[in-house]
């Protein structure tokens, strides 16, 4: 009998969480239809084209080895 109830009570235990995600997640579900206009929502391949990946420096412009050959001693000048 004890056997059984280490074998059962965390196998009850994960059975509940799984049930109460998967109420939670229908909660939201039903939220987000609910609010869908007034949510602002974003076309992420606009997103992507308009953000790449521009660091200010155009690739192969910057060395840092260039400055310590000029004498330069960093941005603090």
């Amino acid at each position: 009998m004890s056997v059984w109830l280490w074998i059962a009570l965390p196998l009850l235990f994960l059975v509940g969480l799984f049930v109460s995600a998967l109420k939670d997640t229908k909660q939201i579900e039903k939220n987000v239809k609910k609010n869908r206009d007034k949510m602002k929502l974003r076309d992420w391949e606009e997103e992507e084209k308009r953000n790449k990946d521009d660091w200010g420096v155009p690739p192969g412009k910057y060395h840092p080895d260039d400055e310590k050959k000029n004498g330069d001693k960093g941005a603090g000048n």
